[in-house]
């Protein structure tokens, strides 16, 4: 079955929402060199036709600014916006020619090609949004002492343990301490006094130590990993072992 890549779009807004006049008119100008120069857009694939009406937009502008410049009045101002107006019309579509070329099959095969394909013709592409990860695997722990008041912990799942991070919580066993995940915080509430650590550790690593905890008092060792603010694993079994 065929891979489906989703197409890169323009950010028609960097053109769309521009006031100035004389800026739409050097960009249509811009766009016009480079596309016609670029072998990705050059004619036929962008027809010289096209590129030709794209010269006339721009000065078409450059026109009636002049015209405004030696009479100011309303109606020569309106006349530089409506002839702004129909360079961003042209632009329209040559962003729509631009983004059928950048995303067909034979000029990229991922969306971060055709995204640089979209930047040969002087246009900008929308921001690539990545597929999120998923929630990920619930860690399974392992703790040992180490050395007074210390452990050490360890993530025991295999090779597809990939998580974008995992965090650690040792707690003293008799502090009766509950979990709760809301809205990708843990919360966690103590029934009695007792002392608690919390150490994140990035990407795929798997293992930790702690220091600095009760000698000979026994903790509760918790794990669960994540991927993004709400991709959030299941709190893993609890391992018990002295500090």
């Amino acid at each position: 079955m065929p891979v489906i890549i989703k197409p890169v779009k323009v950010k028609r807004s960097v053109y769309a929402n521009e006031t100035n006049a004389g800026i739409t008119r050097q960009f249509i100008i811009d766009c016009v060199k480079m596309g016609s120069a670029s072998s990705l857009y050059e004619d036929p694939n962008i027809g010289a036709a096209y590129y030709s009406a794209g010269t006339s937009a721009a000065t078409a502008i450059q026109t009636a600014i002049d015209d405004y410049g030696n009479a100011p009045t309303t109606g020569n101002h309106n006349t530089i916006i409506d002839k702004a107006d129909l360079g961003k019309i042209w632009l329209d579509g040559y962003a729509d020619k631009v983004e059928t070329i950048a995303n067909a099959d034979a000029n990229r095969s991922t969306r971060i090609q055709a995204a640089t394909n979209i930047t040969l013709a002087n246009l900008t592409p929308k921001q690539l949004v990545f597929s999120l990860k998923g929630i990920p695997a619930t860690p399974i722990v392992r703790a040992t002492t180490v050395g007074s008041g210390k452990i050490a912990a360890e993530i025991t799942n295999g090779v597809d343990y990939k998580p974008s991070q995992t965090t650690f919580i040792v707690v003293e066993e008799t502090a009766g301490a509950s979990f709760t995940f809301v809205e990708g915080q843990l919360i966690i509430e103590m029934a009695n006094k007792g002392q608690v650590v919390i150490k994140t550790r990035a990407m795929k690593a798997k293992y930790t130590n702690f220091t600095h905890l009760k000698s000979g008092v026994k903790y509760a060792i918790y794990a669960y990993s994540q991927n993004g603010k709400n991709q959030i694993s299941d709190l893993s079994e609890p391992q018990f072992v002295n500090g």
